[in-house]
């Protein structure tokens, strides 16, 4: 069995790889970091359902070309906290916030995220936002 200290810091490095790859251009190195079939959760969209690459890399290409659209051009990580869960699962939830070209915030958000490990690679299987004023698994308080 692994030690929860260690395993909460290998998910919070992973969801640091997933920004920087979420930031950069290579929609199919995204996609490595999730498990599939994998969901995107909201209260207003219900479950939206990605059951393979191609799948996914559609839907993100879509909401990248929304979020540009809106001035978006990277997402910076305020805050993460990981739970696991198991030795190959966890929860994980994360502040961020959207930044324009000018470094100016374009808008902030927490979300949480189921992550399973597989073959020693921690992944996403579903990501849900968490809306204000909740905060979540953990009850942290928001910036």
């Amino acid at each position: 069995m692994a030690d929860a200290g260690q395993l909460a810091a290998e998910m919070e490095s992973f969801y640091r790889r997933y920004i920087e790859a979420f930031n950069g251009e290579d929609l199919s190195a995204l996609a490595r970091l999730f498990c599939f079939p994998c969901a995107m959760v909201g209260g207003k969209r219900g479950m939206n359902v990605m059951n393979d690459e191609p799948a996914f890399v559609r839907m993100m290409e879509r909401a990248k070309s929304e979020l540009k659209a809106q001035g978006w051009t990277r997402t910076g990580i305020d805050m993460t906290h990981a739970w696991p869960m198991a030795d190959d699962s966890g929860l994980l939830v994360s502040d961020f916030t959207r930044y324009r070209a000018d470094g100016g915030a374009l808008m902030s958000g927490r979300a949480c995220y189921t992550l399973r490990r597989s073959g020693g690679q921690w992944k996403i299987m579903v990501m849900m936002g968490v809306a204000e004023p909740f905060l979540g698994p953990g009850d942290l308080p928001r910036p």
